[in-house]
């Protein structure tokens, strides 16, 4: 049922012992009136949901022949936010769904590996994916289980020593982990309950509101701006009293399908009426205290180079006016792809000292003149 497997268990066939479960892939089902809890639905992600996500991650991986690194993770955290706000916790009882992610996850990131000609795990720690995109990284989001290198997080201690170039291995004796993005997606029950409560509060407030003759501010709903289905800000938009009309857009979204190629993967919800069902701010904090906070990520970087006095004052967000002012002009397919190279040079540059790590004895060796070094070279 719509990418679900559900499994009902009436509350009358509990009687036999079998006691109704507390896991978080399962909804109590209770009724309207009399508020009692009559069944539970166990729910697990069909094969049809695994295969379709399977399916988007092999288009992405398929159709970024010279693409910039940062639209590959784009798509796939579009992908992976899609999947997981339509299943939530039901992703977490799917073994194949889980063995799935891990693999595509490790897909992607092989992708952007062999566009820098090297697989080395040593070169490649998860502080060069996972750092949010204001410190120069892809700001890739994670649902596979990937360790952090325990001498990635040796420095976190100890910012103010000189740092040389950096080896590590995939292993860490404390399994910390990257953290998950379902820890910021509350699960569909809790999102319903809390949904009723926002919304009666909301009413409340409306009528203290209109008795004292007066337009309800920010301040009285900050709280619950973000909260509810449909999300309370979505009150004040522009539009608002235009979409009240549009009736039947849910089964408008989903049957667009059927009249455009584009896989949509967001076709059971819009952001206008629903509002944006996910906040991915306590996501990025967690990742960046993970990887030893700002500092320790950026010792892996050329930040100590720029000699800038701090971070604060790191801009990465911003794509070079050259780059802009190209983009539109008349190009040939090879001046469009060597525009591709630019934001993925960038990223090799900034990210050298982690990425440039170990040594590398490809073709022969060759002495420098007047000087002692070796230099190996095709």
């Amino acid at each position: 049922m719509c990418g679900f497997e559900v499994r009902i268990l009436p509350k009358i066939r509990t009687m036999g012992g079998e006691q109704f479960s507390l896991k978080d892939a399962v909804w109590n089902l209770t009724n309207e009136q009399t508020k009692e809890c009559t069944a539970q639905a166990f729910l697990h992600v069909s094969d049809d949901g695994v295969q379709q996500f399977n399916n988007r991650i092999r288009q992405v991986l398929m159709s970024s022949g010279s693409t910039t690194f940062s639209k590959i993770v784009n798509k796939w955290n579009t992908a992976l936010i899609g999947l997981m706000t339509y299943y939530r916790k039901a992703v977490i009882h799917t073994n194949e769904l889980l063995d799935s992610l891990v693999k595509a996850e490790n897909k992607i990131q092989t992708r952007m590996k062999i566009g820098l000609n090297s697989k080395m795990p040593s070169r490649f720690p998860p502080v060069v994916f996972y750092t949010p995109k204001e410190l120069g990284s892809l700001g890739m989001l994670s649902m596979g289980h990937v360790l952090i290198p325990q001498c990635d997080l040796q420095w976190s201690k100890q910012t103010n020593v000189g740092v040389t170039h950096f080896r590590a291995g995939m292993t860490h004796e404390e399994d910390q982990l990257i953290p998950n993005l379902y820890r910021c997606l509350q699960p569909w029950e809790a999102e319903f309950l809390d949904s009723a409560r926002v919304w009666s509060e909301y009413s409340m407030k409306r009528k203290e509101a209109n008795a004292q003759n007066r337009r309800l501010t920010l301040e009285d709903l900050e709280d619950s701006w973000d909260r509810g289905i449909p999300r309370i800000n979505t009150l004040f938009q522009k539009d608002r009293h235009t979409l009240a009309y549009d009736r039947g857009w849910r089964v408008r979204t989903d049957w667009k399908q059927y009249q455009l190629l584009k896989h949509n993967l967001f076709w059971w919800t819009l952001q206008r009426h629903d509002g944006k069902l996910w906040q991915l701010n306590n996501y990025r904090v967690d990742v960046i205290a993970a990887l030893g906070g700002v500092e320790g990520i950026l010792e892996h970087t050329l930040f100590k180079g720029t000699y800038f006095p701090t971070w604060e004052g790191l801009f990465w967000e911003k794509a070079s006016g050259f780059e802009e002012s190209m983009r539109y002009k008349k190009l040939t397919n090879a001046q469009r792809s060597g525009l591709n190279q630019i934001p993925n040079r960038r990223f090799t540059l900034w990210w050298s000292p982690t990425i440039n790590c170990a040594n590398v004895y490809v073709g022969f060796q060759v002495q420098l003149d007047l000087t002692g070094m070796v230099k190996y070279r095709r």
